[in-house]
């Protein structure tokens, strides 16, 4: 009978494919548009030195960028739901190395959210969290000044532009945790080792990233070593 129900109401209100308009049949996006999602296989890592993996079920292409486009921008908080349960899924395989994680989302600048309404990170990560069980530490983070987007700038730009942009509000929250920052995309990494700078203040044991694309297809080996994460 649920089912029975669900066709109707598809019937009666299509919801059009957030990708390419066609008819969905009540999902985010049509079946074709799905198949050209592209998975990604073990974890990748942010540019630098230091091992920072970065954790996403998928590399970034355009039907993905659509699905974020539209969480953002176009009131789609629906999407934070399959979007973050995807996370979940490529999270799980790496929870039983992790002694004690939290998520953090990397934060909106309080003005944008008062703008947009909701905060798209937080709700991937309060998703994440409710499908693992790991606790959310949503005001640890904060956002002190207004950026330019990220998605219009250069690498270089990008640097400058978030560089100095978070400060900690609650470090004793992340004091000897595993810190999981939670993203929507990690393109050229510099939103995330801005907070990694930042979060690094609170004495976190480890420190990883995940998201639900990111754009090199780079993989690293992922296991725990004299005290750290994935290294």
């Amino acid at each position: 009978m649920k089912g029975f129900c669900r066709f109707l109401l598809d019937c009666i209100f299509p919801r059009e494919c957030v990708s390419c308009g066609d008819l969905a049949g009540g999902r985010l996006v049509c079946s074709r548009c799905a198949g050209r999602i592209r998975s990604a296989a073990g974890a990748g890592r942010l540019p630098g030195p230091a091992v920072t993996p970065v954790i996403s079920p998928f590399l970034t292409c355009d039907v993905l960028l659509d699905m974020i486009r539209f969480l953002k921008f176009e009131g789609g908080s629906a999407a934070a739901g399959w979007l973050g349960r995807r996370m979940s899924e490529a999270l799980e395989p790496h929870v039983r190395r992790l002694g004690d994680p939290v998520l953090v989302p990397v934060p909106l600048h309080w003005t944008r959210l008062a703008r947009r309404g909701y905060d798209q990170a937080r709700l991937l990560a309060s998703e994440v969290s409710r499908n693992t069980g790991i606790p959310l530490k949503g005001r640890a983070l904060v956002r002190s000044r207004m950026t330019r987007p990220q998605s219009v700038l250069d690498r270089d730009a990008r640097r400058g532009n978030i560089d100095g942009a978070f400060r900690l509000r609650r470090a004793g929250d992340l004091k000897g945790k595993d810190v999981v920052l939670v993203d929507d995309l990690v393109t050229t990494g510099e939103t995330a080792l801005a907070c990694r700078r930042t979060l690094e203040a609170a004495g976190p044991s480890s420190f990883a990233v995940l998201c639900a694309g990111r754009k090199s297809a780079e993989k690293i080996k992922v296991e725990r070593s004299e005290g750290l994460m994935f290294e």
